[in-house]
């Protein structure tokens, strides 16, 4: 019985295999647009302002870079930060030029010409709470994370006001999450939402997320963070593209384009440019774990 069972198996396996046919599907390519990834900080480190058009999303090929375009930063008193072109689609500003963008409260203006066309986009330059201490510890590994020294941040945040912030951990100066560039540590003041991390500590699942639980730190290794004020629009931004990349399973939805806060230049919103402009005070610490 078991043996006739088995025959009957493979013959329902091979009847379906034999009728399976390849379809080459050919889908509109459609248009070009230009994919804009302007993150900016105070620091007085060079600023870069990437730019590539849209590729066709089965091609196998790198999205091509863009250097036919002029941008600037039009900050407080009208001063002017031009971003140089390197060739490769990256746009290079350094501080030593006109000095960092550093001017908390105030909001800078993007403006990109391309193609004939002026783009521009604006960002307020948030407070950042400073980082005061990080500590670490060693735990034993679990079930669900591998032994090693865990680290942690402690910033206040501040209080009276809906702030948003990015948190960036680093180990050894590498990304902790870089082969999941998707996953980003997004917070509403001290928490993940609502009003109940207003003027709090940064609360422990924020706090502990710097360090990977199947790649902890060992001993000589550095564990550095930074923290990144952003804008309720920027946070929104970034919130659709770690749903996005997510959406995939049983409960996917059709795929969409996320909204940009880059107008043209008469302020309305369009679809010819992708991406957002975003202006962050940061605030870093760093631990050397012995």
């Amino acid at each position: 019985m078991k043996f006739k069972h088995i025959l009957y198996l493979l013959f329902v396996t091979f009847l379906f295999s034999s009728c399976e046919d390849v379809i080459d599907l050919e889908l509109d390519s459609g248009r070009d647009r230009l994919v804009v990834d302007a993150f900016l900080n105070s620091d007085s480190t060079v600023q870069i302002i990437k730019l590539t058009t849209t590729a066709p999303y089965f091609s196998n090929v790198a999205t091509p870079s863009e250097d036919d375009a002029t941008i600037r930063v039009v900050g407080p008193r009208n001063t002017l930060y031009n971003f140089v072109n390197d060739g490769n689609g990256n746009y290079f500003y350094d501080p030593s030029d006109s000095g960092p963008l550093d001017s908390i409260g105030y909001s800078y203006k993007l403006e990109l010409e391309y193609k004939g066309v002026t783009y521009t986009a604006s960002s307020t330059l948030n407070p950042v709470p400073v980082i005061d201490s990080m500590t670490y510890a060693f735990e034993p590994s679990t079930f669900s994370s591998e032994e090693g020294f865990y680290s942690q941040f402690f910033a206040r945040d501040f209080p009276g006001r809906k702030d948003f912030y990015w948190i960036k951990p680093f180990k050894n100066g590498e990304p902790v999450y870089k082969e999941d560039p998707a996953f980003m540590i997004l917070s509403e003041d001290a928490a993940f939402g609502g009003d109940a991390g207003d003027g709090l500590v940064f609360i422990l699942p924020l706090r502990s997320v710097i360090t990977d639980d199947d790649n902890p730190f060992v001993v000589g290794d550095v564990s550095s963070v930074e923290l990144q004020s952003i804008n309720s629009e920027v946070f929104e931004f970034l919130s659709q593209v770690a749903a996005t990349s997510g959406n995939d399973g049983l409960f996917a939805v059709p795929p969409s384009n996320i909204r940009s806060n880059i107008r043209d230049a008469a302020g309305s919103a369009q679809d010819e440019v992708l991406g957002v402009f975003s202006l962050s005070a940061i605030s870093k610490f760093e631990i050397i774990i012995q």
